[in-house]
């Protein structure tokens, strides 16, 4: 008998992208029509409770939705705009996500120097178009999710995502990935995804400064992320059997498989995945498996539950510089800031000038704007805020 046993926590992933056309490939759904079909399967009841968890609850999905921005052309004729399959999703699906407890997350596809809609953007410098997107969600929609997805994570990235993101579920690493498998940009995937010095067994971990594959000091939590079936990788029977052994050991595991919204695999989830979680679970009775979205699963498996509200307060100094500062500790080097001033927004670091203590410069203010704060706490309880820059006068 084992004196401790972890619990399995069961995040099926949708990466959630839109229509999509391409000759190459049949099974794309290339309408919102089509998608809609597909999703309308995935929210029934009947769906959900196809392979209940342990405690018979209903299957959780967790949707990484992408934003089509930054591109100059359009290939594969994506529903390109900051908003579009947020919205497309918000407005047909949040109430029945809400009843089911769905979790809505971010995932970022960074422009390519090409500007062409399909290709993969390497380069973190090239451009800053995640902080445009973050910039509207925050600002326009509310929006600033804990948990991000980016496949082409590299140190450059892993820098920006530390300063503002608990929780990344991005490492792909598995013994067998066929990391020579093409994309539709016609690289291979070793030339635009790395992470085959990461974790291969179901660990969550925090990396290194200068490595982000290795475990290191970083306070972020990085996750481990299948493909349920691709030309890259096929999420196998002994992938789980794996997480059910490793909650023999005495450890909380994650277990996180993706499919993409323009194929219709509701059938392949299924048959690839919740089936065979569900048969192989009868071989390890002792071990409790629930369906959770990735937040609640990151916190479970990180003993990062403690709700923690933060709380950002502003004032200006005898020098009318602004003042930022909180009662309990962020996630993170400083909150997420910006202005929207006259149709832009303009992105500013504040400078940390004492614990939990941060300035804006009194030149950088923006006159007759508004200034944005978004800010997680460490068990990714979130906070927006704006205020009018002429109440600080």
């Amino acid at each position: 008998m084992h004196s401790k046993l972890g619990k399995l926590y069961i995040c099926p992933i949708m990466n959630t992208m839109g229509p999509v056309t391409d000759s190459r490939h049949s099974d794309l759904l290339n309408n919102w029509t089509d998608i809609d079909k597909y999703c309308d399967t995935l929210f029934s009841s009947e769906y959900r409770y196809k392979y209940p968890d342990s405690l018979g609850n209903p299957i959780k999905f967790s949707w990484f939705i992408i934003s089509w921005s930054g591109f100059t052309s359009n290939p594969v004729n994506r529903d390109f705009g900051y908003f579009s399959v947020y919205d497309h999703y918000m407005e047909h699906y949040s109430r029945k996500m809400k009843f089911y407890q769905d979790g809505v997350y971010w995932m970022y596809n960074h422009p390519s120097s090409s500007g062409v809609g399909n290709e993969w953007g390497l380069d973190w410098s090239q451009n800053a178009q995640y902080l445009e997107i973050l910039m509207r969600f925050i600002a326009e929609r509310s929006y600033y999710p804990a948990v991000v997805q980016i496949p082409t994570e590299a140190q450059d990235s892993s820098c920006f995502l530390e300063n503002f993101f608990p929780f990344d579920l991005s490492n792909r690493n598995a013994i067998n990935v066929n990391w020579e498998a093409k994309n539709a940009d016609g690289k291979s995937m070793s030339q635009v995804i790395n992470w085959s010095k990461a974790p291969d067994n179901w660990d969550i971990y925090h990396p290194d400064e200068e490595e982000y594959q290795l475990r290191g000091t970083m306070k972020r939590s990085i996750g481990r992320l299948l493909d349920i079936n691709s030309i890259v990788y096929k999420l196998s029977e002994d992938d789980i059997e794996k997480a059910f052994q490793r909650c023999l050991d005495g450890h909380s595991v994650m277990l996180s498989a993706y499919e993409h919204d323009f194929r219709d695999r509701s059938e392949t989830i299924l048959n690839k995945m919740l089936e065979p979680i569900h048969r192989i679970s009868k071989k390890y009775p002792e071990i409790i498996w629930l369906y959770k979205n990735s937040l609640e699963a990151f916190r479970e498996v990180t003993e990062n539950t403690q709700e923690s509200q933060p709380q950002i307060e502003v004032a200006l100094d005898s020098h009318k510089n602004l003042i930022l500062s909180s009662k309990s500790k962020i996630f993170g080097y400083a909150p997420f800031t910006f202005f929207y001033s006259e149709g832009k927004y303009s992105y500013i670091t504040p400078l940390r000038v004492g614990y939990q203590k941060w300035l804006v410069y009194r030149s950088h203010i923006i006159p007759n704007s508004i200034f944005y704060i978004a800010v997680h706490s460490y068990s990714s309880c979130s906070m927006i805020k704006k205020f009018n820059t002429n109440d600080f006068n």
